[in-house]
């Protein structure tokens, strides 16, 4: 064989050998160049990870959404915005809050903040799609039968619970009694999540540890606990040093159990000014309130994920209600948006994604939370 034809053998060879090897990765289901991977090319590695695998096939459901391609953003302006301007509230943003703790603990009379313990890495708990449960008796009438058989008809992995704050220490026993265990029984998790104030802290860590010592009558208990953790609109005296001694002794109380804290969404005035580097050693996941109001909701979504991620793990929570009261957009977000945002919660590697609240979202919201057919993980081998 001459050169020249020896040549044009290995190019054959190798060009058929390419087509082959591209075949193969399509039939696969290896992603290809405008396959509908989610087009954020400075994600995280653990975000691109999950947003360029071959998805799962989804779980039937009704008029479920194919995981296949991503969905389109939501235009923007959405329905509601932007709101109608209002007067500030006295007392500044948020207004004064209804209620105030009567002893604020100075800051030099606070313990030293405990070294943060080993952190949990078993993300079961929050995996998955979740509601947010905060007035019992409005959130199916308080059944918790209903409560249970609604969670499962929307394909919920998790519950999340309110049972205490600062007012009233750890208020939630009798309604946990009653659901935990029926929970359980059909496969949902239940975090119980609580309001500390932080002018006590260690006051707050005590009650908070009432709850994660709380039994069931079958010996059950909460799977995890959720503080929200806010700042002065809402009364919360937050600084760095108050939420390490709160979060300190309530790492140590919850021992193999998760501690997920509930945060701001991280937008640029609340990226400078909110402790979450501070927190990340104590938590085992973040939780931040991704209220969108007039975002598009995959953005707001991939935002929060792009900065906390590197942190801890991801589990965001979704808008569920109307923002009209807090002077914001009017009308509860659409199906679409809250299809848009799970979508993008999952291929940006969030560990799961739930929805504020229970007895304010409208049934159709309900709907397409119950159609989009969050996979389980990947199988680690």
């Amino acid at each position: 064989m001459t050169g020249a034809r020896r040549a044009l053998g290995i190019c054959a060879l190798v060009l058929f050998l390419a087509g082959t090897t591209a075949a193969a990765a399509v039939s696969n289901g290896a992603p290809t160049e405008g396959s509908g991977a989610l087009a954020r090319v400075d994600a995280h590695p653990e975000a691109m990870a999950a947003a360029t695998r071959p998805p799962p096939e989804p779980v039937p459901a009704k008029n479920a959404v194919a995981l296949s391609d991503p969905l389109e953003p939501v235009p923007v302006p959405l329905s509601g915005c932007p709101p109608p301007p209002r007067p500030s509230p006295p007392g500044g943003p948020g207004g004064p809050a209804s209620w105030r703790p009567p002893v604020l603990v100075p800051e030099a009379e606070l313990p030293e903040p405990r070294a943060p313990t080993a952190l949990v890495a078993d993300m079961a708990p929050i995996r998955g799609k979740g509601m947010w449960v905060w007035k019992h008796r409005q959130s199916e009438g308080g059944d918790t039968d209903a409560i249970v058989s609604r969670a499962v008809a929307a394909g919920l992995s998790q519950l999340w619970v309110r049972v205490g704050d600062s007012r009233d220490g750890f208020y939630g026993a009798d309604f946990l009694a009653a659901l935990v265990p029926k929970a359980h029984a059909q496969g949902l998790s239940v975090i119980g999540w609580g309001f500390p104030y932080l002018w006590d802290p260690v006051g707050d860590a005590a009650w908070t540890e009432q709850v994660l010592a709380w039994r069931g009558p079958d010996g059950s208990m909460l799977d995890a606990f959720s503080p929200d953790i806010e700042m002065s609109s809402e009364g919360v005296v937050l600084t760095e040093t108050r939420a390490r001694v709160y979060l300190g002794l309530v790492r140590q109380a919850a021992g193999d159990r998760m501690v997920v804290a509930t945060v701001y969404r991280p937008t640029d005035a609340k990226w400078a000014e909110y402790p979450y580097q501070a927190m990340a050693p104590y938590v085992d996941a973040f939780a931040p309130m991704v209220y969108w109001g007039c975002t598009e909701p995959g953005e707001a979504a991939a935002q929060a994920l792009d900065r906390l991620a590197p942190l801890r793990p991801v589990h965001l929570i979704g808008q569920g209600y109307d923002m009209a009261d807090e002077g914001g957009r009017a009308g509860p977000p659409e199906a679409a948006e809250t299809s848009r945002f799970l979508d993008v919660a999952y291929r940006g590697g969030g560990v799961g994604a739930s929805f504020w609240v229970w007895q304010s979202m409208p049934d159709e919201q309900w709907d397409a939370l119950g159609a989009y057919p969050w996979p389980p993980p990947p199988v680690q081998r």
